[in-house]
């Protein structure tokens, strides 16, 4: 396994459920910086498999999950929200002593509070979330440097073993990745503004342009390259935004409802050809708009 990163190994044995996008991107960065000696990848289709295991994701795979995880030092569940504590319960029996589980979901509260619930005695469990994707699915779209200079976010609970935690950011940061440590119910709530609720607004909009070009029959010829990058998230998996939404239904809805309420004074201002209540909406979005590039870069 050829690196060319001066990393060194930080788990033997990795295990990862779900070798798409977000599971195959950490195991080829895992196997390209060398730090873990082997990558087992655990899936129910042996021919995405093996397809892994050809584009360098995993070292060998399992279409058993408890056999899958019974050796890893490390087990990454990169399934879909709704499914990350169900097959934690599943595999928690074969898990040896002192392993250490995360997971990959978008949506943290919900899953925290019960896998710490599902643990067994000598084994960990840390939240995780890394920043990084895209509206594509599948190891076919893995990289390795996908997580490179990303954000990856570690969320402990009130049970969260802080060795286990310092662990995997060590692991997460040897990816590529910048950590940061946040409480379960702020990062839903902030990832309800900055993911899932332009995940809502994209699809929105696009029904709304649906409706326009019904009429005219001339709306999509019209629309340009700031429509097409305002909207290429539309294009995401209906069942995986239907499960992140519904595991972070408060806070979405809260979300929504903040988004009406600045939609609706501009909707007034507009109403009242008010100029000067105009131009602050627009103008109050540009300068906060830079602050977050300043505090980004």
């Amino acid at each position: 396994m050829a690196t060319g990163f001066p990393s060194s190994v930080i788990f033997e044995n990795v295990a990862i459920v779900g070798v798409g996008l977000i599971g195959g991107s950490i195991g080829m960065a895992a196997r390209r910086r060398g730090i873990v000696k082997k990558v087992t990848g655990i899936g129910r289709a042996e021919q995405r498999l093996m397809r892994a295991k050809i584009l360098g994701a995993i070292d060998d795979y399992s279409m058993d999950m408890e056999s899958g995880a019974a050796e890893a030092d490390l087990v990454i569940l990169c399934t879909p929200v709704r499914l990350v504590v169900p097959s934690l319960a599943r595999m928690a029996c074969s898990l040896k002593r002192g392993a250490i589980v995360t997971d990959a979901g978008s949506t943290k509260q919900e899953i925290v509070e019960q896998a710490d619930d599902v643990m067994p005695a000598c084994t960990f469990f840390v939240g995780g979330h890394p920043m990084a994707g895209s509206e594509q699915t599948g190891v076919n779209s893995a990289r390795a440097d996908l997580f490179e200079g990303a954000t990856y976010v570690l969320t402990p609970g009130e049970k969260t073993d802080l060795a286990a935690l310092s662990k995997v950011g060590e692991f997460a940061t040897a990816l590529g990745a910048k950590v940061e440590i946040l409480d379960p119910v702020l990062h839903d709530r902030a990832v309800s503004v900055i993911s899932h609720l332009p995940h809502a607004i994209a699809s929105a909009l696009m029904q709304l342009t649906g409706e326009s070009h019904r009429h005219s029959s001339k709306t999509f010829q019209l629309a340009a390259g700031s429509f097409k990058d305002l909207t290429r998230i539309a294009d995401s998996s209906p069942e995986l935004w239907r499960d992140i939404s519904l595991t972070n239904a408060d806070s979405l809805t809260d979300a929504i409802t903040g988004l009406q309420t600045i939609l609706e004074d501009l909707k007034t201002a507009l109403k009242n050809k008010d100029e000067q209540a105009i131009e602050s909406f627009f103008e109050k979005g540009r300068q906060i708009r830079e602050m977050y590039i300043r505090i980004t870069q």
